[in-house]
């Protein structure tokens, strides 16, 4: 029932919009398929992933344990 509620309130406040730039935004957010991959990765991005993953596999990355704490030690200098 909450889902209905909610639905409901915001179709009231869609219809209330007069800017066409915020009704443009609602109609492009409302066309995307969450189905569908989020990101779509460029060359450069998807070469620097692979490149991310062989360093790893190669033990040659960081922990994450190990950046916790130098992010620690960097916000409290």
């Amino acid at each position: 029932m909450g889902n209905l509620k909610d639905r409901e309130a915001l179709i009231n406040r869609i219809r209330k919009i007069d800017d066409k730039n915020v009704l443009d935004e609602v109609k492009r957010l409302l066309n995307l398929n969450f189905d569908d991959t989020f990101y779509q990765l460029n060359e450069d991005q998807e070469a620097q992933i692979t490149q991310a993953r062989e360093e790893l596999s190669r033990g040659e990355g960081i922990s994450s344990d190990q950046v916790e704490k130098d992010f620690d030690e960097w916000l409290n200098k």
